[in-house]
């Protein structure tokens, strides 16, 4: 039987070979999947904004605008941008008069002309919109509106509250203290999916708000459609309060909802020969719209 020498080099430096190189690696390559705090609770090192007179540090915390009036939207950016990533941060907003709101700014920009605006999706704050997701400067639209019923009661108003913004590919998700309250699917291809992370004062109110424990956690960019790509092929609907049973045991859904019939061959056997659509429409009342569609 013939031998052959493992090495001529010193055993040690074999061993030493894998984690020199998941040294390397590491130095040069982003750490996917680990939370980074935003904000060090005493400096706005990493960030940019009015810091003399709208954004200032107390106790730790950040806070931004008067209870005495601020004239107009104010945002304090990160000088980083980001992409695809988990977010989660917790505010509380104070007021006594005006459009009593604000908002964290992600996958934004500054616009030149007013200075001081931002351009990008909005995670909204206060006036009846937490929960929702706008676009601050450019559709200016809600993109996706949170069930009111269902952010009454979950939201602290004038309390401390925890928002959680997930940007993964096309997708954003929102949750407000721990309930998923929204999720949009963009569907134009010419939208930046990165850009800035920015904390928003809104104008034309009195109002304060404040802003701590900032964590972002880095997320790969998807190989795969996301899941809320998938659910929006059954409709825009978003999350809200659970209905009441039923009565008497009679499914009858309301109109505007969708109903998805989940099966394998056998429903797709029944849609093309019509028998399904005709035990549909059999089984409601006239009149009652019933539109199937089938994925």
């Amino acid at each position: 039987m013939q031998v052959y020498p493992f090495s001529n080099r010193p055993v040690w430096s074999v061993l030493l070979r894998p984690f020199l190189l998941c040294f390397f690696v590491s130095m040069i390559c982003p750490v996917l999947g680990q939370k980074m705090s935003l904000f060090d609770g005493k400096s706005f090192s990493g960030w940019e904004g009015d810091t003399k007179k709208v954004w200032r540090i107390e106790n730790g915390v950040i806070v931004g605008g008067s209870l005495n009036g601020n004239p107009q939207n104010e945002f304090l950016a990160t000088k980083k941008s980001f992409d695809h990533f988990r977010l989660t941060l917790e505010y509380k907003l104070v007021g006594t008069e005006g459009f009593v709101n604000g908002g964290v700014q992600f996958r934004s920009k500054r616009i030149a002309e007013p200075a001081n605006e931002m351009i990008g999706y909005q995670a909204d704050i206060g006036a009846g919109w937490s929960g929702s997701l706008y676009d601050e400067s450019r559709r200016r639209t809600m993109l996706a509106t949170a069930d009111k019923e269902r952010i009454r009661s979950i939201e602290k108003p004038g309390d401390w509250n925890t928002y959680e913004i997930i940007a993964e590919g096309g997708v954003v998700k929102l949750f407000l203290n721990g309930v998923h309250t929204v999720t949009y699917v963009e569907s134009d291809l010419d939208i930046p999916l990165d850009g800035k992370i920015a904390l928003q004062i809104h104008g034309n109110c009195k109002a304060e708000i404040s802003f701590r424990n900032i964590e972002i956690e880095t997320l790969p960019a998807p190989s795969i459609p996301p899941d809320g790509v998938v659910y929006s092929r059954f409709g825009d609907g978003q999350p809200m309060v659970s209905k009441a049973p039923f009565m008497d045991a009679t499914f009858l859904p309301e109109p505007g909802e969708v109903v998805v019939l989940i099966g394998q061959e056998n429903f797709v056997r029944e849609q093309k020969a019509g028998s399904l659509e005709s035990r549909l429409v059999a089984g409601f009342p006239l009149g009652f719209l019933v539109a199937a569609r089938f994925f």
